[in-house]
């Protein structure tokens, strides 16, 4: 379907809408740590279990809709945290990472401690406060999508501190600019009057809300 007529393209109103809101997840501690060195095996560890949290509570109350989505698949990021995570434990007990981060227990890391096991995770509730509605799940899934980009940069360094390691989470963005620009049309066609994008830049700048709330340090939250 196209868009009304003089109506600025959903992606690129959402890209102006919520660059604010990119900026400040981007900037929390736990990413500059990461990208710093600054988080040893354990901190690692930990940063990718919050993530695994949000995305599976994301996914599993938005998989009705992914999985109809006629003309875009998509791919399971709390499954790649999940097997990062396998391959990171694996790694360390037989010793292949060589820790190269400036710490060298949970203890110096504050910004993400030695988490519990998986299973024991609750995953967030995302129903309550996002406008349940279409427009609003591509709202979400344009922070997602949008956030493999990213990964680009981080997944290079994560090869440096950890080169024994696949990295599949953040390594998911390294095709995706032809895939974004797909995603893009996409968007657009889904979002195509002012109301429906109105209702997408909400539930993008609550979804990176909780992007920042999940990679701050936790002594924010006191």
């Amino acid at each position: 379907m196209a868009g009304a007529v003089g109506l600025t393209p959903a992606h690129l109103l959402l890209r102006e809408a919520t660059r604010e809101a990119h900026e400040a997840a981007e900037a929390t501690a736990g990413m500059r740590r990461l990208l710093a060195g600054e988080l040893d095996e354990s901190g690692y560890a930990g940063m990718l279990r919050a993530q695994l949290a949000l995305f599976r509570g994301w996914e599993a109350e938005r998989r009705g809709w992914l999985e109809a989505l006629p003309k875009w698949r998509y791919v399971s990021r709390a499954s790649l945290i999940e097997a990062d995570l396998s391959d990171l434990s694996r790694s360390r007990s037989i010793g292949e990472c060589g820790s190269r981060f400036s710490g060298d227990s949970a203890r110096d890391n504050a910004t993400y401690s030695a988490a519990t096991p998986i299973a024991a995770e609750a995953a967030p509730t995302f129903t309550a406060d996002t406008a349940p509605t279409e427009a609003a799940y591509w709202g979400e899934l344009y922070v997602i999508e949008g956030s493999a980009l990213g990964g680009r940069v981080i997944v290079r360094r994560l090869r440096e501190l950890y080169p024994a390691l696949p990295h599949q989470f953040y390594a998911i963005g390294e095709n995706a600019p032809s895939s974004w620009r797909r995603f893009q049309s996409l968007l657009d066609d889904a979002l195509p009057d002012e109301a429906s994008q109105e209702a997408a830049v909400y539930a993008a700048q609550r979804m990176f809300a909780r992007f920042q709330q999940t990679l701050k340090d936790p002594a924010a939250h006191d």
